[in-house]
């Protein structure tokens, strides 16, 4: 019975993501599987992007290195544009906190379950594990990124004139550093990230900002932080 219901998962699953699969398989892409049932798609080539840096670099070509000018559409001078507070605001911040607010979720039947003393210390074990551990490390590193992203949204005009911020759907751990996927709200464009991206590296510490659109929906961008 468990055999059976697995095989027709897993045939569900591939009849799904067949199109992107073979998007992917065309490009010599690496096509993973996620416990449930998404997909990530990665370019190899992207693993040679340091060490051709490097080559650069070491070529000593004469033509200067390009620079980053911001574009006349988006100016510094940011207009004050109220924040949005209807039920979609509302529900888009409890996304925005969702690992925050799940805390608690966990953290008062555990207070009930074993007593406050012994809530205190499972807590700070578990701080302590978080700043050591790098697996924890790296999603602490990744919340707090988001947060100082999102902020800088909120006092930038990377949001639209209702007020409302573009959404994080996932943050990934790279090698050097971390990615975001972010969705697009109906106003704003992968050009207004890029002119905006001296702002990015210095709220998300980061030494390099690379965005992608991505390949089939325009609503959507990936954005790689490189680690300062």
């Amino acid at each position: 019975m468990n055999n059976g219901i697995r095989q027709l998962g897993a045939q569900v699953d591939a009849r799904i993501w067949r199109r992107d699969d073979a998007f992917a398989r065309e490009r010599d892409w690496q096509v993973g599987k996620r416990s449930w049932g998404g997909r990530r798609y990665r370019d190899p080539r992207f693993d040679d992007l340091p060490d051709l840096r490097r080559a650069e670099g070491a070529g000593g070509g004469s033509e200067p290195p390009n620079r980053f000018i911001a574009g006349d559409g988006f100016p510094r001078n940011h207009p004050r544009i109220p924040r949005a507070r209807d039920l979609i605001a509302f529900v888009g911040m409890l996304w925005r906190w969702r690992v925050e607010l799940a805390v608690p979720l966990v953290a008062i039947p555990l207070v009930d379950w074993i007593g406050p003393h012994a809530a205190v210390i499972v807590g700070g074990t578990s701080a302590l594990a978080g700043a050591v551990i790098p697996p924890l490390k790296r999603l602490a590193g990744r919340l707090v990124v988001r947060h100082r992203f999102q902020g800088l949204c909120l006092r930038t005009s990377l949001r639209t004139a209702a007020g409302r911020l573009p959404l994080v759907v996932q943050t990934s751990s790279t090698r050097e550093g971390m990615v975001m996927l972010i969705w697009l709200r109906s106003g704003m464009s992968v050009e207004l990230f890029e002119d905006y991206i001296p702002e990015i590296k210095v709220a998300c510490f980061a030494r390099e900002v690379r965005i992608f659109p991505h390949y089939r929906w325009p609503h959507l961008l990936t954005m790689e932080l490189i680690r300062a």
